[in-house]
This record gives structure tokens, C-alpha cells and sequence, in this order.
């Protein structure tokens, strides 16, 4: 079922994106797909679009400029290594890794989610992330997919009590976006619930919580050699405009700044903002603690750097919201209103996306 779902999903989404590209005006950018004096538009590669192309770069020059470091290197790491098997290909690596990633997560997602309410829910709740405005995102030439895989399998892991297995998958997580990292709090969580003071527990436990920040340790030691600086990848952040800050500050500017003629972008970052919030904060019973508190800081965290720009993207990390969500919408027909509603707004942004605006 979850494989004819993304399936025609996929390729709908493919085929009027397509279309769209020839029929909606196209906006010249840097993009290597975006149509610019002497080039013309790449269908396929305009799927790249934005941070999708700094993803290609590094994939396949490497870090050559400073500010390219506040890209992750797992996504682009993997890219290079697949584009070996794609005869050079660096685009098809990371479309195949993408797209294969995100379905694989849809799979564990489900699985999880029924775990968690029911299957009635599970379903409910994948529908609303796949029809969620942004979820294209999860088979563009985007990190997005391959971080919400390394999430899930963390809870899935998680769950089940396979704790060695779930700091690897924080490490993954934390290769592939800093947010990762905070796995770690939902994994020391689970490790001191039922503490006892024995000596070969606590050293295992150690252990395990020890090997969750090995990745990201390693990466910090490497940018200290080069830069003098462990958290270099924060400190380019000003260079994409963005600073630590309170969340609800930034929440708090918005809406001050609130007006009617506000850009769509503007209008979907502070309401999905703080419905995503809210619809957190209300369902708070519906999740286990450890996703709860994962799912609250992928709002929370990307809210701190003084911008709401990106947080539709940023969203679908809050993996805990779309399971509340199922289980508020699955016993209604009104889930049927609001999934179309949705998906018809995943649709303008992918066709706009393609064709060389900036949407999330």
C-alpha cells in the first residue's frame, strides 16, 4: 500500500511539475536547472534548485567556499559515493538516494505510527506528510529524506530497545543536519529510565551515549584543524542571514510585523509555525515522551536563528506533529477537505520551486 501511495504520488507530482515548467513563467537564478542568459532550463536538474545546488557542489568539488559549510557533508558524501555507480552522474546519485530514502521512511514511518495509535492513524498520519506543502522537498536533490529516514529508524530503534542501534542513527541524523544531534537527549532519556546503580549498566550506557556523538565530534575535530573552529558550521550561519535568538521572539516579530500584503512565503512561515506548535502542545498525551521532545525542538531550534525563512521545510522533521495530526484526523471525513487543500498547495510550490522561485 505505502509503495502505490508514494508511487503515484511521485510520479503525478513528476508529470505536473513537468507541465507546469512549460506553461507558468520561469525565473532566471543561479540554479543549475534555472533558465539565465546563454542557458536554457533543465527540467530534471531545476529540481536542485537552491540548497539543492550547494548539495551538488559539494557532492562534487568538495567544500571550496566557506559559507558551503553550513551543508552537512553525510547527504553529500553519499551522493558521491553512489555517483560512482551512476557513471559520474552526480544528479541521478542524489535523486536516487532521495527518492529511495524517502520511501523507505514512509515504510518505518507507518510501522511506527501504527506501533504508536493504530493503523487507522498510521495511514491518516502518512497521508498528511506526503499531501504537506512541502513534502516535494523529500524527493528533490534535498537532504530532507535522508534525515527523516535516519530520525524514524532512531524511534524505531528506540522503541524496540535497541539502543546501540539507535546512536548510530544519531550520528547519521547529526551528519546530515545539526538538528540531529538532539537525538541524543531523547536517547539519554530512555537510557536512565528504570536507573540502577550497577556498574556494567552504566558503563554500557556510557558507552552507547559516547558513540552517539562520535560523527559529529570527529566532524567538529576536522573543522577545528582547518578553521580554528569546531562550530564552524554555525558561524557561516551569519552568512545565510541568521542568528541565535529566542524562538518566540522571532515568532513574536512576525507576527508584529503581520500585514495583508505580506509575501505567501511570510503567511506560511509564522501560521505553520504555530499551528505546528500548538497541534504539539494540545496532543502532547498522543506521542511517547522521547518523540514529543525531538518533535518540539525541530520547531523550536530552526526558530532560534532569528528567521521563520524555510520552516515549512524545517516542519516535516516534526515527526510527532504529523502522528498527532493522523490521530486527529482519522476519524473525520473533514481529513478529506484538508488533504486536498494541501495538496493542492503542494503542487503551486513544487511547480514554483522548478521553475526558479523561492519557496521554503
Amino acid at each position: 500500500m505505502i509503495f502505490k501511495i508514494f508511487l503515484v504520488w511521485r510520479l503525478a507530482l513528476f508529470i505536473i511539475t513537468y507541465i507546469g515548467s512549460k506553461i507558468h513563467p520561469l525565473v532566471q537564478n543561479g540554479g543549475i536547472g534555472a533558465v539565465a542568459p546563454g542557458k536554457s532550463f533543465d527540467f530534471f536538474a531545476s529540481w536542485a534548485q537552491w540548497d539543492g545546488g550547494h548539495f551538488y557542489n559539494i557532492a562534487k568539488y568538495g567544500y571550496f567556499a566557506p559559507n558551503e559549510f553550513a551543508f552537512f557533508p553525510m547527504y553529500p558524501g553519499l551522493i558521491k559515493l553512489v555517483s560512482y555507480l551512476t557513471l559520474g552522474n552526480t544528479l541521478l546519485a542524489g535523486f536516487l538516494i532521495s527518492n529511495i530514502s524517502f520511501l523507505a521512511f514512509l515504510y518505518v514511518f507507518y510501522n511506527l505510527a501504527a506501533k504508536i495509535q493504530n493503523k487507522n492513524v498510521a495511514l491518516a498520519a502518512t497521508l498528511t506528510l506526503i499531501f504537506f506543502p512541502t513534502a516535494f522537498f523529500t524527493v528533490a536533490f534535498y537532504s530532507e529524506s535522508l534525515f527523516l529516514l535516519a530520525a524514524i529508524l532512531f524511534f524505531t530503534h528506540i522503541q524496540n530497545k535497541k539502543y546501540l542501534l539507535s546512536a548510530f542513527f544519531v550520528g547519521a541524523a547529526s551528519l546530515t543536519r545539526f538538528i540531529g544531534i538532539t537525538l541524543s537527549i531523547s536517547l539519554i532519556l530512555e537510557l536512565v529510565k528504570n536507573f540502577k546503580w550497577d556498574l556494567k549498566q552504566i558503563a554500557s550506557k556510557i558507552t552507547i551515549i559516547t558513540i552517539s556523538f562520535v560523527p559529529l565530534t570527529l566532524y567538529c575535530l576536522y573543522l577545528f584543524q582547518r578553521f580554528k573552529d569546531p562550530v564552524y558550521f554555525l558561524t557561516v550561519e551569519s552568512t545565510w542571514h541568521r542568528h541565535l535568538t529566542n524562538p518566540l521572539a522571532t515568532i513574536f516579530a512576525y507576527l508584529t510585523t503581520f500585514q495583508v500584503n505580506m509575501p505567501f512565503n511570510d503567511y506560511l512561515d509564522v501560521l505553520l509555525t504555530i499551528f505546528f506548535a500548538i497541534i504539539l502542545i494540545v496532543g502532547r498525551k498522543k506521542i511517547p515522551a522521547a518523540l514529543w521532545i525531538f518533535s518540539a525542538l525541530a520547531i523550536l531550534i530552526p526558530a532560534s536563528t532569528g528567521t521563520l525563512t524555510s520552516m515549512p521545510r524545517y516542519l516535516l522533521a516534526s515527526l510527532g506533529t504529523f502522528i498527532i495530526l493522523g490521530a486527529y484526523l482519522a476519524p473525520y471525513r473533514v481529513r478529506y477537505l484538508i488533504w486536498g487543500v494541501s495538496l493542492v498547495s503542494q503542487i503551486a510550490l513544487a511547480i514554483m520551486f522548478v521553475n526558479g522561485f523561492w519557496v521554503a
